[in-house]
């Protein structure tokens, strides 16, 4: 098991509404800087997101099922078949003027 060391005094404080409100940019933050974040509630810390051990250690960003679309060249065909779909959704269809 990997243990992280935290400073609680040097992390960056959000309140809970706030954390609330952008908690996925909290936890990309976390994810991305290896950093700790305290959540407060009524200005007492009663919370840490702290990174997961393996993405603190700069893995690849897509894992799992995801992992095969994290090369520029599928994002690209996957990009130009969405392209290719809607066009051919959408052929019928007569422009508004």
């Amino acid at each position: 098991m990997a243990y992280i060391e935290v400073n609680p005094e040097g992390a960056r404080h959000f309140g809970l509404a706030e954390a609330k409100a952008r908690l996925s940019g909290i936890v990309a933050s976390v994810e991305s800087a290896g950093e700790a974040c305290v959540i407060e509630r009524y200005g007492r810390p009663a919370a840490l997101v702290v990174p997961y051990p393996s993405a603190a250690s700069g893995s690849t960003r897509a894992r799992g099922v995801l992992k095969s679309y994290a090369s520029p060249e599928k994002r690209k065909q996957e990009s130009d078949a969405f392209v290719r779909a809607m066009e051919v959704k959408h052929a019928g269809e007569a422009c508004a003027s």
